[in-house]
């Protein structure tokens, strides 16, 4: 049963996730949950991995960890979540990602409390799955009918972007008025916005952030950089993230002799700062759910080269607020790179006018307002 209808407490919402690691799905539930103001969270993961539960405690929120081990463990997942809707009583199960949403959905179910589940990536894309193991590769079908065959019982779903709402839709024969549109954002407050400047005879310095697997295109960008450098032999291209792309990366880096000129930075855990440190941001990913680092360079003030793939069309625009280039072209990539050393004026100025676009729709504190509204309405609706 769902939580008391008495309001003399507030309504209760349960997260249910795979892990608490520092995903993006995990990261982006901490800071919304976070500012909440009229709901109660409880945050719930089904597996091992649990590096943020203590961010989420400090806040006050109550974590319950399952720690399962097994990569699925489905009936013992719904036996323990089952066990904690009874104790918490929630009025509303929210989960994130296909193992939690499986599981949650049926519990839900067989509990009467409306469930909400979430798409966060293309799932069902060619490029989404090009980057699985051949294993995972022979599960999609199993977990693609699955998923389509529990969507029914789900109130609704939040989508990251419209794009990720189309796809999901289609693929999983949902009803696109069951999809609301809820973007993922960000505190301005931790990035410092500055006016970029023209310095004539400075060295240019691009930035890169972003796990290192195939589809985010650091590969097609290195190519393209090395192009480029003849046009501008002072420049640097540095990328920040770690994965299983590193040494590849690296053998291309000495192969093509750019040890001083393409740097592979590792994983940071500064990025609001660091990004200030460069004049031009440059993301290539041939599949993305949303695009936050496009849209953190946006926050910092950074011109943004990016490709053309559906969730960066959401973030930016053409010639206005950032600069595309075809998805997965070398060329063209070397080509959006000497339209910025040629027009840095005019990307300053576009830079400028993506930094407010940015604030006026993807402040944090205003996304998580929605999303808290979205749950309150359903719940408060009966169907």
């Amino acid at each position: 049963m769902a939580g008391s209808n008495d309001q003399s407490r507030p309504y209760k919402v349960l997260f249910v996730i795979d892990t608490l690691q520092t995903g993006g799905a995990e990261q982006s539930l901490l800071a919304n949950v976070i500012r909440f103001k009229n709901m109660k969270p409880v945050v719930c993961h089904l597996y091992a991995g649990d590096q943020l539960k203590q961010r989420f405690i400090e806040h006050g929120i109550t974590v319950h960890s399952l720690g399962l081990r097994k990569k699925y463990g489905f009936p013992q997942a719904y036996k323990q979540l089952k066990a904690i809707v009874q104790k918490e009583q929630p009025d509303i199960i929210v989960a994130y990602l296909t193992r939690s949403e499986l599981v949650a959905r049926l519990v839900g179910r067989f509990s009467h409390i409306p469930v909400i589940g979430n798409f966060v990536s293309d799932l069902y894309s060619d490029a989404y799955n090009s980057t699985l193991s051949w294993k995972a590769k022979v599960l999609v079908p199993f977990f693609k009918w699955a998923n389509k065959s529990t969507a029914r019982y789900c109130k609704g779903f939040m989508a990251i972007t419209d794009a990720v709402k189309q796809s999901n839709g289609k693929a999983l024969g949902i009803d696109a008025n069951k999809i609301v549109v809820i973007h993922r954002g960000r505190d301005s407050n931790i990035f410092r916005f500055q006016v970029p400047q023209t310095i004539p005879g400075k060295p240019l310095r691009f930035l890169n952030v972003g796990r290192l697997v195939p589809v985010k295109g650091q590969r097609d960008l290195i190519l393209a950089f090395n192009e480029f450098l003849p046009a501008c032999p002072q420049a640097v291209l540095h990328i920040a993230g770690d994965g299983p792309v590193r040494e590849s990366l690296s053998a291309l880096i000495n192969e093509l002799g750019l040890q001083n000129k393409v740097v592979l930075l590792g994983g940071r855990n500064d990025i609001p700062q660091l990004i200030n440190e460069y004049d031009c941001f440059v993301f290539p990913s041939h599949s993305e759910g949303f695009g936050a680092a496009t849209l953190e360079a946006m926050f910092a003030g950074l011109p943004v080269l990016v490709s053309d793939i559906p969730a960066h069309k959401e973030l930016v625009t053409h010639m206005e607020t950032g600069y595309y280039f075809e998805t997965g072209s070398v060329q063209s990539i070397t080509q959006a790179l000497l339209w910025y050393k040629d027009n840095l004026a005019v990307a300053n100025t576009m830079a400028v006018k993506a930094n407010e676009y940015a604030r006026q729709h993807f402040e944090l504190s205003k996304i998580a307002g929605k999303m808290e509204n979205y749950l309150l309405n359903m719940i408060i609706t009966k169907n």
